[in-house]
């Protein structure tokens, strides 16, 4: 059935819009989500899928996907609020009608949950946003949490609202809106996806029998919704997630299982234009579900029956009808979905040893205006160093680099993590890249700036991660984040990248970080972090970090641009979800 698509195409330097093209299409029902759209959500899959303006497409890749489209937007929206500032009425009414504050300190949590149980908080905050240039009381994170839930006790899949100062409830910005809180039998690792419109919200439980995929209706639970004490800090109530009613008046719009199937790391990737869903399993499988945004959805058990590989697979991206994953056992992957079933699984040449956290491949990074994926590994096959580079997109039988830069030695037993980019990348396709590595002797853990336009080049930057105590370690991190801000400052690009871990308890790297882009240091003598912020009791972070699209009032007691973040829990200690001014 053909519908309609309608674009709306961005002035990117000043951030207004200027024409709505319409075109007709072919692929179904699913199309009717892709329409142009002042609000949207923001996952984990944002961070993999990248499109780069004045690149050989000229900026038409730009358009091909809400995750590069809207980042674009969100870029627009910085630099003009940075050339020419517009009145915000949300400040002003803040401002005039909520609580007088305490002036800002250097360092300020603006608000933290903590979750009932000492289970990590490992996968990425999912967010939406009703409007991804202004703050809405409405807007609402998700966070998923890797433990059992406990009735009343221990949740592991939170949403709040009302998260900013002056909401509802939540006026001096410290105690925003359960907005329910459910204790599923099993616990999440990996992270929470929502619908294009931001009705349903996919989370894949570990279950005792197999994976158990989630189609929550997200307004549907509306009783015994959750509630926390922020006197306390304790959950008083949890919500038991319905398994009966499904459909659109349901508490979930389907539910689906995997019997037999482990999952511990590969997050669900939704393909907004088709409603598809992929993950990855244990066993090297590609996990396909069709007519994700309808109760009839159903597990595809046909088309993906071929492995790719027999180790854990990484969270996979669906670009140019091609799924791609990385496994644990070094290499990449690709699926051709344009053929004929059952498809076939492509695997690269080895790029991690496969041996070990650190001989694995971080989840991949598709460059769709360059043709390339990027990704890391902390042991590079053959070489015994930790290394990022780059493949192309349609890489065959046996493919190897096309570009890479060593990032440190061996880093024994360290996951890798995915890197971020630059504005000066994101506007003229030639700027930097921002990945995890360690010093030459292998001896600390760095962030390092690596130059990239479409190739790796020499590293050009090094910046070390803070830690107390006088020794530095190897230490697992969360994976980089970038956002161009409207900072005062006379360089807005802000990094983030958390820390975690400790050598013979005297030295701890339990911080989140940030840094300017653009930052210098060598090997030997590395530039220190513009700040950083230690959550209470001294956890860690390896969550993935979500950023508020919104850049203005971003600092302080009164921020609304903010970033969102888990912790590590440990015995005695329980984990917290946690939201952050954007300059901390």
């Amino acid at each position: 059935m053909a519908v309609t698509k309608v674009f709306t195409k961005i002035a990117l330097s000043v951030g207004v819009v200027l024409t709505i093209a319409t075109t007709s299409g072919t692929k179904g029902e699913a199309q009717s989500n892709r329409v142009a759209r002042r609000g949207g959500p923001h996952d984990w899959s944002h961070g993999r899928l990248i499109a780069s303006r004045f690149g050989r497409s000229l900026d038409r890749k730009i358009d091909g996907d809400w995750r590069t489209w809207a980042k674009q937007q969100r870029l627009a929206n910085a630099k003009a609020m940075q050339n020419s500032p517009i009145v915000n009425w949300f400040d002003l009414l803040s401002q005039a009608f909520a609580p007088k504050k305490p002036q800002p300190a250097a360092e300020h949590l603006d608000w933290n949950l903590r979750t009932g149980g000492t289970g990590a908080v490992v996968g990425t905050p999912a967010k939406y946003s009703w409007d991804i240039s202004a703050s809405n009381c409405a807007d609402v994170i998700y966070y998923t949490v890797d433990q059992a839930g406990v009735n009343n006790v221990a949740p592991n899949v939170i949403a709040i609202t009302n998260p900013y100062a002056g909401c509802s409830g939540n006026a001096a910005g410290t105690t925003p809106t359960v907005k329910w809180a459910i204790a599923l039998p099993t616990g999440t690792a990996t992270s929470p996806v929502p619908s294009l419109d931001g009705t349903v919200l996919y989370v894949l439980e570990k279950g005792t029998a197999g994976v158990i995929l989630h189609a929550i209706n997200v307004n549907n639970i509306t009783s015994q919704t959750g509630t926390y004490n922020f006197g306390t800090s304790n959950w008083n109530t949890t919500h038991t997630l319905s398994t009966t009613g499904m459909g659109t008046s349901g508490e979930q719009l389907f539910q689906l299982t995997f019997s037999g199937v482990t999952n511990n790391v590969s997050s669900p990737y939704l393909d907004y234009s088709t409603n598809q869903i992929f993950f990855g399993d244990s066993g090297g499988r590609i996990r396909h579900v069709v007519n994700a945004n309808l109760a009839s959805a159903s597990i595809d058990t046909t088309r993906f029956t071929n492995t790719c590989g027999t180790s854990q697979l990484q969270s996979p991206v669906f670009v140019n009808g091609q799924v791609i994953t990385t496994s644990a056992n070094g290499r990449i992957y690709r699926m051709d979905t344009t053929g004929l079933s059952p498809y076939t699984c492509v695997a690269s040449t080895q790029a991690g040893s496969g041996v070990g956290a650190d001989g694995g491949v971080s989840a991949p990074v598709i460059d769709v205006e360059n043709g390339a994926i990027i990704i890391v590994s902390n042991d590079g096959a053959g070489f015994g160093v930790a290394g990022v580079g780059t493949f192309d997109l349609m890489f065959g039988s046996g493919g190897s680099w096309t570009s890479a830069a060593q990032i440190g030695n061996n880093a024994n037993n360290i996951a890798p993590v995915s890197p971020a980019f630059d504005d000066a990348f994101w506007s003229t396709n030639n700027g930097n890249l921002y990945v995890v590595g360690n010093r030459q002797s292998a001896t600390d853990t760095y962030l390092i700036r690596v130059p990239y336009n479409g190739s790796i080049g020499t590293p050009a930057g090094y910046a070390q991660l803070h830690r107390s105590g006088g020794l530095g370690a190897l230490v697992n991190t969360s994976p980089v984040t970038e956002f161009l801000t409207a900072s005062s400052l006379t360089n807005k690009d802000f990094i983030y990248v958390g820390g975690a871990g400790n050598t013979g308890g005297t030295t701890t790297y339990y911080f989140m970080n940030r840094i300017r882009a653009g930052f210098s240091g060598t090997d030997t003598t590395p530039v220190t972090m513009d700040n950083w912020f230690q959550p209470a009791n001294g956890l860690g972070v390896t969550s993935g970090i979500s950023i508020d699209t919104r850049t203005t009032a971003m600092t302080g007691t009164t921020a609304t641009a903010n970033i969102y973040f888990g912790t590590i829990g440990v015995t005695g200690t329980q984990s917290q979800i946690i939201q952050l001014a954007q300059q901390f």
